[in-house]
């Protein structure tokens, strides 16, 4: 393009030198100046020459003054054209730094939108993440305020359940306590009655023997009289006692005879016999009532006595202290009962542990 713009003005300044020359020639040949008119010189031949050599510098000049004029043209003309080339260059450089300003702007635009748009989606998951570990955590705490709601409904009905048990167990306490007491009370009874009955036997055994004394009389004798070297022998109707005045354990004897040897024990009474067994039912009914668990692991394991020590060391004490000491000589109830009722009649259940010394019965 710079080539074609430099040819045109090289034609454009030839144009113009060869348009000036030709005028001129013509000129001269009509004898007219620059101006046309017609020169005075040609009246004078010796000046026309001079005159012509003159126009012939002149136009010379003229021509070259023009082709400076040309070529000053053409260099503002060039200078002009590389300064606008240079301008072109400079806006195109100009165009093209702010296009790429311009692009690294958009980019840098385009990167913080990106990036925006990355912080944005990274809040939004986080919001999101916070969101369901809230939602989680809402979850967890209704989950443990349920949980705590049934915790404490199972403990407000297991605290009902016990305040049940334990009413019931004061109730059975209290009705084993009163029927201790009526025990207790009717063994005092049956014991004041059976003191009163052995008294008034004692009574009658003591005045059968003053009667037998005073019915026995001493025989009249002589004392200057010989005595009898065979006395009579007694007869059985004046040495036997009636059998309601022999007292309890005693034996009818000859008078005269030696008197037996009075047994150290008598057989226990019947109704001692009955007021031991309630005693051991009692105990043995109620180490079952509080102790279930203990017993079904005892005969499980066949280590009952371990389970139970205190319970039977007690209820030994207690059976000691309330049964009357010849049944517990002649019989124990307190074992029959635990076997029976505890073991399910199987003695091994106690275990090796168990202190069976304390329940053999003394001769």
């Amino acid at each position: 393009m710079y080539y074609a713009i430099a040819i045109v003005v090289l034609a454009v300044v030839a144009t113009a030198v060869w348009f000036f020359v030709f005028k001129g020639k013509k000129t001269d040949d009509a004898g007219l100046g620059l101006t046309g008119i017609a020169s005075p010189a040609l009246a004078a031949p010796d000046d026309s020459q001079a005159a012509a050599r003159a126009a012939a510098a002149q136009r010379e000049a003229e021509a070259q003054r023009q082709a400076e004029a040309a070529q000053r043209a053409a260099e503002e003309q060039r200078r002009a054209e590389e300064a606008r080339r240079a301008e072109e260059q400079r806006r195109l450089e100009e165009q093209r730094r702010l296009e790429e300003q311009r692009r690294l702007e958009e980019q840098r635009r385009a990167e913080e939108e990106r990036r925006r748009a990355e912080e944005a989606a990274r809040r939004a998951a986080e919001e999101a993440r916070l969101a369901e570990e809230q939602r989680r955590l809402e979850e967890q705490r209704r989950l443990e305020e349920q949980r705590r709601a049934e915790e404490e409904r199972r403990r407000a009905e297991e605290a009902a359940r016990r305040a049940a048990e334990e009413a019931r167990r004061a109730e059975e306490q209290r009705r084993l306590e009163e029927q201790r007491r009526l025990e207790e009370q009717r063994r005092a009874e049956e014991a004041a009655r059976l003191a009163a009955e052995e008294q008034r036997r004692a009574e009658e055994a003591r005045r059968a023997l003053e009667a037998q004394q005073r019915a026995q009389q001493l025989p009249e004798f002589d004392v200057n009289a010989a005595p009898d070297p065979t006395p009579p022998a007694p007869t059985t109707e004046e040495t036997e006692i009636p059998a309601y005045f022999v007292p309890p354990g005693g034996e009818t004897v000859a008078l005269g005879s030696p008197k037996p040897a009075q047994p150290t024990q008598f057989k226990a009474s019947e109704e001692l016999h009955k007021v031991a067994q309630r005693v051991a039912r009692t105990i043995v009914s109620d180490i079952k009532i509080y102790n279930p668990q203990k017993i079904e692991q005892g005969i499980a394991q066949k280590n009952l006595y371990d389970l139970l020590k205190k319970e039977f060391d007690s209820s030994i004490k207690t059976y000691e202290e309330r049964a009357d000491p010849q049944v517990r000589a002649e019989s124990n109830y307190l074992y029959e009962y635990i076997v029976k009722s505890l073991c399910n009649g199987d003695p091994s259940v106690l275990g090796v542990n168990f202190p069976m010394d304390k329940f053999r019965q003394s001769s």
